[in-house]
């Protein structure tokens, strides 16, 4: 009488690392084809985030006939002061923020330099607040500016210093106010506000200074081209090949970090009289 042979159950050793190569084939592929798809939700993320930040220029514009300034500079008794106010600040309102911009004109913001301010500074001071429609989500350091002294709320969106100009005075009685008759370039030829990031780069303070505002330096220069070398100044973005750009018709595109220098000096004017040709 033949025994019987179990029949056999299970994997061989063969057979499970088999199964473990093919699974970490698999992986392997896809996690790049995962990881484009969540920066590509960031990048769409960033550039939504500067589409409000157009909408809200303009809705100031219309209430103020002027866009807000750069940042202010307060005079008083002949002593500039520097309160540094800046444009993003200025726009809260618009951004369905009022309660927060009526909070900081109540501390006196409007009128010292509000680094000077406990309400403003401390802990839990209006400055430190972190506001989501001012970070790039594809900027690693969170909500905070840590590279800037304070450590106050950051914004990777920064203004064209020479477009919205700034004010040395009261922002009432200043008497250089940027208006859209002002852009003689064409509001679809002149930048506005760009990115700035702060994995390579300082960034800026969502609640003003006068770091949170930019030009277009050089175009025969390349420590100041998108994504350049410089810490300080240009704009700059963790997107690879370029950084958004929201225009004085408050649309938004994305520009190379190859562009034409003779170009982007252009864009960063608003009277320049340029002739651009296709970017």
């Amino acid at each position: 009488m033949k025994l019987m042979q179990k029949k056999r159950t299970g994997f061989t050793l063969i057979e499970l690392l088999v199964v473990i190569a093919i699974i970490a084939i698999l992986i392997a592929l896809l996690l790049p084809a995962v990881q484009q798809a969540r920066e590509a939700a960031r990048r769409s993320t960033c550039k939504n985030n500067l589409k409000q930040i157009g909408l809200a220029l303009h809705n100031y514009h219309d209430t103020h006939r002027s866009f807000p300034p750069c940042y202010v500079d307060q005079v008083v008794g002949g002593v500039t002061s520097g309160n540094n106010l800046g444009w993003s600040m200025f726009l809260l309102p618009y951004m369905d923020q009022a309660t927060l911009y009526q909070k900081i004109s109540e501390t006196g913001a409007m009128n010292v330099f509000w680094t000077t301010l406990t309400p403003m500074t401390d802990s839990s001071g209006f400055a430190k607040v972190s506001l989501p429609v001012f970070n790039c989500p594809s900027d690693p350091s969170g909500g905070i500016n840590t590279k800037i002294s304070g450590s106050y709320g950051k914004s990777n969106y920064k203004a064209l210093r020479s477009v919205l100009t700034y004010y040395a005075g009261t922002p009432t009685f200043h008497p250089e106010k940027r208006m859209l008759r002002d852009f003689t370039d064409g509001a679809s030829n002149t930048l506005i506000v760009g990115e700035s990031d702060t994995q390579n780069h300082k960034g800026g303070l969502w609640v003003g200074k006068s770091s949170n505002s930019r030009d277009i330096l050089s175009n025969a220069n390349d420590t100041y081209r998108i994504n350049g070398p410089d810490v300080d100044d240009g704009f700059s973005s963790v997107h690879v090949g370029g950084c958004h750009f929201v225009f004085a018709d408050g649309r938004v595109r994305f520009l190379s970090e190859n562009i034409s220098g003779d170009i982007y000096t252009g864009l960063g004017t608003y009277n320049g009289g340029e002739i651009l040709g296709e970017f």
